[in-house]
């Protein structure tokens, strides 16, 4: 169900994410969504508005080519983000949601329940580094 959610706002969330195809988002939500439910966790459901969290942070991330959470309590968290994970190094989603699930504070935030929407998207720098974020919120 997550899959058809995400496909019925395929054009957005292909121009805010960067996917090149609807695979791209369908990994992501069955990916992210799949691991929720390996845990006994609800799915998510893909949000606009955290999406474009995601992106815009990725963006800035990508354009000084520096992995921080810079900008969280004053701008994302005032408008709905809970928790982010931040990384780089991969080239599609399923690879980097598996290097927060590696990870046990990024992999927490996964599953926290008291979330129930996200948003990710990624940039890449000028060096070829690509950047990603994800936003999960209530």
């Amino acid at each position: 169900m997550e899959i058809a959610n995400a496909l019925k706002a395929l054009p957005v969330l292909l121009a805010l994410a960067g996917c090149g195809s609807i695979t791209g988002v369908a990994e992501s939500a069955s990916t992210l969504n799949g691991f929720r439910a390996s845990h006994g966790r609800t799915a998510l459901q893909s949000d606009g508005g955290l999406t474009a969290m995601a992106q815009s942070h990725a963006a800035d991330m990508a354009r000084r080519d520096a992995l921080d959470h810079n900008g969280f309590m004053e701008r994302r968290g005032p408008r709905g983000a809970r928790a982010e994970n931040v990384a780089y190094g991969c080239n599609d989603s399923p690879c980097v949601i598996q290097q927060w699930v590696n990870s046990s504070g990024h992999r927490a935030n996964m599953l926290r329940t008291d979330i129930t929407k996200y948003g990710i998207a990624s940039a890449v720098s000028k060096s070829g580094r690509r950047y990603w974020v994800l936003e999960l919120g209530e």
